[in-house]
């Protein structure tokens, strides 16, 4: 497994580039059923990309738009981001400055409440309750980086320019303790599903690993908390 980023070290990315709007990446694992979500994962945006862009997309067997991250940079050169939870296309209101630099961006969803958030860099941006109680995310999904999924794993849509690392997936709905300490590379074992790992990723050719820099704060280990 691919080392965790750490203070000033050098880790593995996947850049998707601009010329291509085909790029995306798959995470090559089964998925249970999920009563409650997370999805932490490190991007760099393309300053230039001014069009609605997914980061990911969980798509199930039943329902493709099960699961969704997507961003669009709006007149103020923020990059705007909103969740799509069982179909359901939430508001684009917590932001990033597109500045071309590191963001840490983390999302949650629990079934029993209804709750949802959307953190960056550690801070809660958005938040609400506002979403379809009835059933668990669905099982089964393919859980694609960089494209929207507009049938079952293809007829990709919406891509995203920039790069991406560090993605983790928990089936739990994050506090905001865990989110700020995995904001600073700390690393949350816990009812985790996916850790990153370039070995459990199929890419596009036109995806590339690189070699980046990230300045973590510090690196912490977060195990259970009650």
């Amino acid at each position: 497994m691919l080392p965790r980023c750490c203070s000033n070290n050098t880790f593995s990315a996947l850049t998707f580039p601009k010329e291509s709007h085909e790029g995306f990446a798959r995470v090559n694992m089964s998925f249970p059923a999920l009563a409650s979500v997370s999805l932490c994962v490190r991007i760099q945006w393309d300053p230039e990309r001014n069009e609605v862009s997914t980061i990911f997309s969980y798509a199930a067997p039943v329902f493709t738009n099960e699961f969704q991250l997507r961003g669009q940079m709006d007149m103020q050169g923020r990059v705007l981001l909103a969740l799509i939870i069982h179909g359901k296309h939430l508001p684009y209101k917590a932001s990033f400055p597109n500045d071309g630099l590191w963001h840490h961006i983390c999302v949650t969803w629990s079934r029993s409440s209804g709750h949802w958030a959307i953190y960056v860099d550690g801070v809660k941006k958005d938040m609400g309750s506002d979403t379809d109680r009835s059933k668990d995310i669905h099982g089964d999904g393919i859980l694609i980086l960089g494209q929207d999924q507009d049938s079952f794993g293809g007829n990709f849509t919406e891509p995203f320019f920039g790069n991406i690392t560090d993605l983790q997936v928990w089936n739990m709905s994050l506090e905001t303790r865990h989110v700020s300490a995995l904001n600073a590379c700390a690393t949350l074992t816990q009812k985790v599903l996916f850790s990153w790992n370039l070995d459990q990723i199929v890419s596009h050719p036109v995806v590339k690993e690189v070699q980046t820099h990230l300045f973590c704060p510090g690196k912490n280990t977060v195990g259970f908390i009650p």
